[in-house]
């Protein structure tokens, strides 16, 4: 599945679906960014140019689905071990081409391989890596 054309392409077609987060210091070419979130730590693959920002940042996060069922339950985002990420909640709306507007207590973009119904409670195994597109400060 075709992800992205470029960061800087995924970042202007998403935008408007980017969240606040505080971004903390990491080590100079560190792939993985931790970014305080409303539901609370979230590491992320970084999909920006380096060296990362630190401080309040816009970030798009972004998830590709491995394996999904429709199952009511608190929204939340957490580690499923190797690298995936177990995401739940629902889905806000369909954004065309296989991508989803996602609430799992921050808002994701979903790429997903098959159709997934608008407004239905998600719990979703996302394939490595969860990713972080942000806005270049």
């Amino acid at each position: 599945m075709v992800f992205e054309e470029s960061p800087e392409v995924f970042w202007q077609r998403y935008l408007e679906h980017a969240a606040s987060v505080e971004l903390l210091p990491v080590p100079y070419g560190s792939p993985l960014l931790e970014a305080l979130t409303p539901i609370g730590p979230v590491y992320a693959f970084d999909r920006g140019a380096p060296p990362a920002p630190v401080g309040r940042v816009n970030v798009i996060f972004a998830a590709a689905v491995e394996s999904f069922r429709y199952r009511s339950g608190p929204a939340r985002l957490q580690p499923a071990g190797g690298g995936r990420t177990l995401l739940a909640g629902k889905i806000l709306r369909d954004l065309g081409g296989g991508a989803y507007l996602f609430d799992a207590g921050i808002p994701l973009v979903l790429h997903a391989a098959e159709p997934l119904e608008s407004g239905a409670p998600l719990e979703v195994v996302a394939a490595p890596p969860l990713m972080l597109f942000r806005e270049e400060v």
